[in-house]
């Protein structure tokens, strides 16, 4: 990712005018609301709420697989599991067959 770097000047109602190559590459319009947060001590993020909205969904996993899904999954591999150590303690306590003379 290739960094973009311009300069803006607050005007006397403290707006802040964004160049518009950044606008461009952050998709922004317009009225479209930006979150901006401070990062460190000089430092300001501007995010547009795209963006923001998908380090969210990012938060919640991968798409196409929610949560119950992989709730889902991890139970039936446990169950599954469970069957296998069944049948392994079932086989333990068979008696021998009976060996024909």
């Amino acid at each position: 990712m290739s960094y973009v770097r311009g300069t803006a000047r607050l005007d006397e109602r403290g707006r802040l005018v964004l160049p518009a190559e950044l606008r461009r590459r952050l998709g922004l319009n317009a009225g479209d609301e930006v979150r901006i947060s401070q990062e460190a001590e000089g430092v300001l993020r501007v995010e547009s709420r795209r963006a923001a909205a998908r380090a969210l969904i990012g938060l919640a996993g991968p798409p196409g697989q929610g949560v119950l899904d992989e709730l889902r999954a991890e139970r039936s591999r446990e169950a599954a599991a469970e069957d296998r150590e069944a049948a392994r303690v079932a086989r333990r306590r068979r008696p021998p067959s009976p060996v024909a003379s």
